[in-house]
């Protein structure tokens, strides 16, 4: 058995034959003060992930275990099988068609992490690449607060392979994430409830859009079912923590029912909510001048 590992590295990969090994030779190049290891879960690929991926973790077994399937088990259950078998105080998130670009990423987080026994998640800048178009973007374009409590980060969307969070609080995730699309949305709710999130304004990881991802396959489910999957999230999560957030959460569960019903109605929401667009327009409005406030 290797040394206890400070940090597991959650790889979770499926179909991702042109970019896993860029993704791994990322992971490979960190440099710590500490022990990490990594666990792929190779999610019965229909391509040659499997072969690489094993092929790696015959170079690199002090550093890389591979957990293969028989079957597709699909995102979530993937996702469940890398986390029970991590041993590190701390999980790092990545999936197999994104990459990190520095090289002290995870001793950065960790020491974070260990300084701030209250963070329960710590996150950082990234790179969107969008491959059809060869462009990219930062992912946060402003700079955020480095300790940010549940009210500033429950609707923000984080990139995964920015992700470093407490094992112990992700051990207890309520079993019916199983039944949900979004486990992100949950991962970092569940985080923010039992703590504060850090952040380093550091762009340390590129998260890749392209026609294959998981964002591209979410959509391919449609709007209503991609709804319903959010809703019931924050529904459950709302009972599962007692009603701690849940003034909060039913904000957020209305907003997302107007959005709903606008995708549905198309331009006949405007005659059924015509005050709703007038809001949504004044705070589109106030957005763009503390903006503009910001840059002067």
């Amino acid at each position: 058995m290797n040394a206890q590992p400070l940090v597991s590295v959650r790889l979770v990969t499926y179909n991702h034959e042109k970019w896993i090994a860029q993704c791994l030779e990322s992971i490979l190049m960190q440099r710590t003060d500490f022990p990490f290891e990594v666990i792929v879960g190779e999610d019965c690929s229909t391509d040659h992930t499997r072969e690489i991926v094993l092929a790696y973790a015959e170079r690199h077994p002090d550093k890389i275990h591979v957990l293969p399937a028989d079957a597709n088990l699909g995102h979530m259950r993937n996702s469940l099988r890398v986390h029970q078998a991590c041993r590190g105080k701390y999980h790092a998130m990545i999936e197999g068609d994104d990459y990190w670009i520095d090289p002290l990423k995870l001793q950065k987080q960790a020491d974070l992490m260990e300084a701030h026994p209250d963070v329960s998640l710590c996150f950082h800048n990234a790179l969107i690449l969008n491959e059809k178009y060869a462009a990219t973007r930062l992912f946060f374009e402003t700079p955020l607060e480095e300790i940010q409590d549940f009210a500033a980060v429950y609707q923000m969307t984080l990139p995964m392979a920015s992700l470093m969070a407490r094992s112990d609080v992700l051990a207890t995730l309520p079993d019916w994430r199983l039944n949900i699309w979004c486990g992100d949305l949950l991962f970092r709710l569940w985080c923010a409830h039992h703590g504060y999130f850090g952040y380093l304004d550091r762009m340390m990881s590129v998260y890749r859009r392209h026609g294959g991802g998981l964002d591209a396959s979410r959509h391919s489910q449609g709007h209503r079912a991609y709804y319903d999957d959010v809703l019931y999230t924050y529904r459950e999560f709302d009972q599962a923590t007692q009603f701690a957030h849940t003034d909060l959460i039913q904000r957020e569960i209305a907003r997302l029912q107007e959005n709903r019903l606008l995708q549905q109605l198309g331009r006949g929401y405007l005659l059924l909510r015509p005050r709703y667009v007038v809001a949504r327009l004044k705070e589109y409005a106030n957005w763009i001048y503390q903006r503009r406030r910001l840059f002067d």
